[in-house]
Formats: structure tokens, C-alpha cells, sequence
């Protein structure tokens, strides 16, 4: 969580926080491989209120507990988040679930400009730079992202399917 200011070190020693006073305090959230069932419903709908009326920023992360694998799905979290949650195989051949994969991981032509993404001094060398890292072990693909989310990087798996590795959107 941060908040700009953590007064000191035990304030996070209960976990997370319980309340909307307390959530409130924030002014960004990220979620690591943690499953929706680790938060009660109403601090799911406090997470999403923070990005919906707050104007909050999430940082979701991705792992074997976020998520589909997590049951983000129809949560308020989800309908936050820049992707669509709840096709999780919908990528995949007819028959076979992806779970793990190895993924070549790209740019896309928005993520080439995205300050966060530049690795070198120039579009072009940073362009090249990201063609020269090693593939990027993934669980829990994600296939698709919302209207309005850009898409900034992406990852080709086995069989040359086409996943989501970081995408975002300005909301609420």
C-alpha cells in the first residue's frame, strides 16, 4: 500500500486495513499473488472504491493466486482491472489448458513509447534491447483486455498464441 508517508513500521502489523478510514489513507494499492478469499467482500468493494471514487491507483501483479487462478472474477476488483477476468482458456487450443509458459515477451507499438518500458536511451535501441531478454515464465494468461485499456506489452507463448503480460487504463 502506499500512502507517500508510512508513519512507522507497525502500522501495516494488522494487515490489511479494515476500514475505509483507514483504506482511504492510500493512494495506491498492489496486489501481489494473493487470492480474492484473503479479503472479505467488503474490503473487495473498498479496493475497487479507492480506484472508482478515489481515484486510486492499483497495481495488480500477476502469479498462480491472482487473478482467474485467485477468483478475481466478478469481483469488484475485476471490474477495475484493465482485463477481462473469467476467460482464462479462451486463448488456448480446444482441449488444453495453459497454465505454465515461457513467453517472448514484446512491446506493443503504445508500450515502445511508455516511458515505464524504454530500457535505453533511444526508441529504436530499446526496441531491439527487449528482443535480446531472456522469455518470461507466466501463470494465469490473460487473453483480453477492456475498451479504453492500452496494452503495453505483450508475450507469445508456445503454438504462437498471444498473451497480456502489462496493460493499463485510467478509470474512475
Amino acid at each position: 500500500y502506499f500512502r507517500g508517508n508510512v508513519d512507522n513500521p507497525e502500522e501495516l502489523a494488522g494487515g490489511f486495513p479494515k476500514s475505509r478510514e483507514e483504506l482511504y489513507q492510500y493512494r495506491a494499492l498492489i496486489l501481489g499473488s494473493v487470492e480474492a478469499a484473503a479479503f472479505t467482500p467488503d474490503q473487495l468493494r473498498m479496493i475497487g472504491e479507492v480506484v472508482n471514487r478515489r481515484g486510486g491507483g492499483l497495481l495488480a501483479l500477476g502469479g498462480r493466486r491472482a487473478f482467474d487462478e485467485g477468483e478475481y472474477a466478478g469481483t469488484p476488483v475485476a471490474e477495475v482491472l484493465p482485463v477481462v477476468l473469467g476467460d482464462r482458456n479462451a486463448g488456448a487450443v480446444k482441449g488444453e489448458e495453459e497454465q505454465f509458459s515461457q513467453l517472448a515477451v514484446e512491446p506493443t507499438r503504445e508500450g515502445l513509447l511508455h516511458s515505464a518500458l524504454q530500457i535505453a536511451a533511444t526508441e529504436r535501441d530499446s526496441a531491439a534491447r527487449w528482443k535480446d531478454l531472456p522469455p518470461l515464465s507466466s501463470v494465469n494468461p490473460i487473453w483480453r483486455a477492456k475498451p479504453g485499456a492500452t496494452v503495453l506489452l505483450t508475450g507469445e507463448g508456445s503454438g504462437g498464441r498471444t498473451q497480456i503480460v502489462l496493460a493499463y487504463q485510467r478509470y474512475g
